[in-house]
């Protein structure tokens, strides 16, 4: 009995020195400082360098700018070139893009720089266009819309150009087929419109060196077989009308120098045409007058 006493002690002895041993490994980890390794953190990437911990690391995220609409069109102008000589010459108050014809819908071949003096070799009425010969390119021309446009000459002696309805087709080499040649009628065009009456003034405005050019005209209708009408106001204003129309009002500002160039006196040519399509080529005689309109510089 003695015996089984003291090897009970022995094992209750053994079982402590084990516990012991075990306490030695044993490490306390203390709850983490939140606002501490914030802190941190935050001084950290405001040095330089960034946490040791990925899990852990800010990411800065900027605001990008919303899309605005969309910009005007772009013209990027030619290099300006020693001024072009002729009857008619014209310059721009502002870059301005030079096309195949007139329109966006026509493709950049030029753009007229500030400064550029160039050869005016034909206008369009129609479109209040001129045609240009590109400085430094003989013989090769463009359009160039008349808004920032400054003419220098007699421009009654230019040809009038008929309004081109698309750009020019890609020429290709397919063959045509023979072609029959048969004899065609005459056009039989429209009735020109009588009665041409018309009313314009001029007002300073809205911006500086601006002027405001308004009038309206009326007509009488003697045409059975038109399709649309054309009114136009020389270098002005052209539009082109439903059929059976009779009168038409405009409203435009160029700068001064060009309605001083263009309506020297104050004088406007007022043309009505009627037309069996919307081309120009398809309109027969038209009636025009001349306006001395008040107010213009």
């Amino acid at each position: 009995m003695k015996k089984q006493k003291q090897i009970f002690l022995y094992i209750i002895v053994l079982i402590i020195f084990t516990l012991a041993c075990g306490l030695e490994n044993i490490q306390v980890v203390d709850s983490p400082d939140l606002a501490a390794t914030i802190t941190a953190q935050a001084m950290l990437i405001q040095e330089g360098g960034q946490p040791q911990d990925p899990a852990q690391q800010v990411i800065v995220i900027t605001a990008t700018p919303e899309s605005g609409t969309p910009s005007e069109e772009q013209v990027v102008p030619a290099e300006v070139l020693p001024p072009a000589s002729g009857d008619v010459t014209v310059t721009v108050s502002t870059a301005t893009n030079c096309r195949t014809g007139p329109g966006q819908n026509f493709s950049i071949v030029y753009g007229m720089p500030v400064g550029q003096v160039a050869k005016v070799v034909a206008r369009n009425s129609y479109s209040g266009y001129w045609i240009i010969e590109i400085p430094g390119q003989a013989g090769q021309t463009c359009w160039l819309w008349g808004q920032y446009a400054s003419i220098n000459g007699d421009t009654s002696t230019l040809k009038e150009v008929v309004t081109p309805t698309s750009s020019a087709p890609t020429k290709t080499n397919t063959p045509l087929p023979t072609a029959t040649i048969t004899a065609t009628s005459a056009p039989v065009y429209p009735n020109a419109p009588s009665g041409l009456t018309a009313n314009i003034s001029c007002a300073a405005g809205p911006g500086a060196g601006q002027t405001t050019v308004s009038g309206n005209m009326s007509w009488v209708d003697n045409a059975t077989n038109e399709l649309v009408y054309v009114s136009s106001v020389l270098a002005f204003s052209s539009k082109i009308l439903a059929a059976n129309s009779i009168s038409d009002s405009f409203s435009v500002t160029y700068d001064t120098s060009y309605v001083q160039t263009n309506a020297p006196g104050g004088v406007f040519t007022v043309n009505v045409y009627a037309c069996s399509d919307n081309t120009s080529g398809s309109c027969g005689n038209l009636a025009a007058l001349q306006v001395t309109a008040a107010g213009c510089p």
